[in-house]
């Protein structure tokens, strides 16, 4: 699957669309036929007052034969860039490629590599940093770029020459990589340096054919988390980080020097639904904040997660010691680390411990507490609908009273990207309609989609014959079921129990021994050894974790009956079947379970009625 866009056309036809005042509802019209919904009204506005700014000077230059792409999709995520230039390279056949992030703004002043757009207001993300992520993307994921022949240029139309001096990527010291690939220009002047640097990087010489090329270029699949976590951790940046992700990373790194100037304490808090980067912030995060001697550690409350780090980090030793748990924190000095990164913070517990010891009859302290006096900036990365099992008590409200409680400040940053499922967020928005997660205007009928496969499987076999054919192909893949099944002791010889069994179709649940036994992996490796596929996973072995394709069996303990019934007395797991809000827990889990796939998913439920509702829907069915 190649390179996708809004719309395609030479720059000039696109200024006689916007002549005839015809290309803005062109635009709306395509978006709503993409993306199944209007688009926002301040994306029409920058439509509207930015595209036009840019295509005038294509014209003055004399390039009205080069393409201009309009919001073209990134690879492996569901970021849009707002116009991409294509033409040849001058003097040259080579194509050669101009990102352009337009800005409305008409404000802005620097602070530190971040930038503020009122005088009062919060630190922001830098733009030349923001398109700088994209710059990456393109030239990490598709091969056919040439490094040399692609650029950005940041459109800041409205903002006096000045102030875009001020925050030019040279004068505000970001990154040298980031100097040479991006440039700004804002209104007066700088439009004719604007217009010289297109001169220089762009002919109309065969501006169609480089652009066909460049859709229609092979996108190399991304790599996951777990498989360059030690490179990322121990040598250099390996993700590129975009938006909201790349605001959340400099917005912490900003807080840890204003943090040794004195500045009052603040508490991060980075919400995102599955897929949207969050344990990839926390990793880069980290990495930088060790190479840069800043003490940082990483903690989560899961043991897979963090079992599983230890393994991709490296050996024993000084990377190992930067992954550890939410409860090692009881007797931490206050402040004595710069940065704690709470990973996964759904998975917070109201106290480390029930009492320090049989004679402390005294109330433990609150865990999140322990977490925030343990570092001078605390981050917290979580999924409210991740919480899946009774105890878990993280949230964004919590987090909040918390900061209030205490004094301290608190900053929310939400991630919108999507970066699993393939960069599709309408696969995830489709999981939490279907589960009533989440509000939907009527059926949540399937509509598919060019870059994520999506069945229904009559059998478990016919699930497990489809995803054995995908690891025959080099893709990785996992069934995980709900949790409906006992779970037994491995068998005296090593081998595991089929404890899953559907009519005459029975499998093992994954090892639950701390160890190997024999090739099978323990739990917390089910997700990432290639030999966890052909025992089932759970909810804890696969949270936190992804893989190509995501097989997920709905057992009984959740049916469809003109609505969803959640069942206790078919759920096994104690944590699980004694939760307060337990139809929220199981719907939460299986939302879960059906996010983990980046390229595909195949749901089967036991319960046939609940099965043929997803028949029903338009999922297709997979043969036999």
């Amino acid at each position: 699957m190649g390179l996708q866009c809004l719309y395609q056309g030479s720059a000039g036809a696109l200024a006689a669309a916007i002549a005839r005042d015809v290309f803005i509802d062109e635009l709306k019209k395509r978006f709503r036929d993409a993306h199944w919904q209007d688009p926002d009204e301040r994306e029409v506005r920058s439509w509207k007052n930015s595209i036009p700014t840019v295509i005038q000077l294509l014209v003055e230059a004399g390039l009205e034969e080069v393409q201009v792409l309009l919001e073209l999709k990134a690879p492996i995520t569901d970021v849009r860039m707002d116009m991409v230039l294509v033409g040849t390279f001058p003097g040259t056949d080579l194509g050669s490629i101009v990102v352009v992030e337009n800005k409305q703004w008409s404000w802005l002043k620097p602070d530190g590599k971040m930038v503020r757009l009122s005088r009062d207001g919060i630190p922001r993300l830098h733009p030349a940093n923001q398109l700088w992520g994209y710059l990456q993307v393109l030239r990490g994921y598709v091969p056919m770029i040439v490094d040399e022949k692609l650029c950005g240029v940041v459109n800041l139309h409205n903002a006096p020459a000045n102030m875009v001096q001020a925050v030019r990527p040279k004068d505000q010291g970001l990154e040298k990589l980031v100097q040479e690939w991006v440039a700004m220009y804002g209104a007066e002047a700088h439009r004719e340096e604007f217009k010289d640097v297109l001169r220089r990087r762009l002919s109309g010489e065969n501006a169609a054919q480089q652009a066909e090329t460049l859709l229609q270029a092979p996108v190399k699949p991304g790599q996951g988390l777990m498989t360059r976590v030690a490179e990322c951790v121990r040598e250099r940046a390996v993700f590129p980080l975009l938006d909201e992700q790349r605001e959340a990373y400099d917005y912490v790194r900003h807080l840890v020097s204003a943090s040794k100037q004195g500045a009052r304490k603040e508490i991060v808090a980075i919400l995102g639904g599955p897929g949207t980067g969050k344990s990839v912030i926390a990793v880069e995060l980290l990495g930088t904040l060790a190479r840069q001697k800043v003490n940082a550690v990483h903690a989560t409350g899961s043991r897979s997660f963090t079992r599983t780090l230890w393994k991709y980090a490296g050996p024993p030793g000084k990377q190992r010691g930067l992954f550890t748990y939410f409860n090692s924190f009881s007797d931490a000095t206050p402040n004595d680390l710069d940065v704690i990164i709470a990973d996964e913070a759904h998975r917070l517990r109201k106290t480390s411990h029930n009492r320090r010891n049989k004679g402390d009859l005294r109330e433990p302290p609150l865990q999140i507490d322990e977490l925030i006096h343990a570092a001078r900036v605390p981050v917290f990365l979580l999924d409210e609908h991740q919480v899946v099992r009774r105890g878990e008590v993280g949230s964004l409200d919590l987090i909040r009273y918390r900061a209030e409680q205490l004094g301290y400040g608190i900053r929310e940053i939400n991630l919108r990207r999507q970066f699993r499922c393939a960069g599709s967020p309408e696969y995830i928005d489709w999981v939490e309609r279907l589960l009533m997660l989440r509000r939907s205007n009527g059926r949540p009928d399937w509509q598919p989609l060019e870059n994520f496969t999506l069945y229904v499987a009559r059998t478990p076999l016919a699930m497990e014959n489809y995803l054995k054919a995908r690891v025959a192909e080099d893709y990785t893949a996992r069934i995980a079921a709900g949790f409906c099944w006992p779970w037994g002791e491995p068998n005296d010889d090593g081998t595991l129990p089929n404890d899953v069994g559907i009519g005459d179709w029975h499998r093992p649940w994954n090892s639950q021994a701390d160890d190997y036994l024999g090739n099978i992996p323990p739990s917390p490796l089910w997700a990432t050894d290639p030999a966890g596929f052909g025992q089932i996973g759970c909810i804890y072995s696969a949270q936190g974790f992804e893989y190509a394709y995501a097989g997920v069996i709905i057992g009984p303990d959740l049916v469809w009956r003109n609505g969803w019934q959640s069942e206790r007395s078919y759920n096994v797991d104690r944590d699980q079947n004694q939760a307060p809000q337990f139809s929220t827990v199981i719907r939460n889990t299986y939302r879960v379970l059906a996010t983990r796939g980046m390229r595909g998913a195949v749901l089967y439920a036991t319960d046939p009625a609940t099965n043929q509702l997803l028949i029903d829907l338009g999922v297709p069915v997979l043969e036999e």
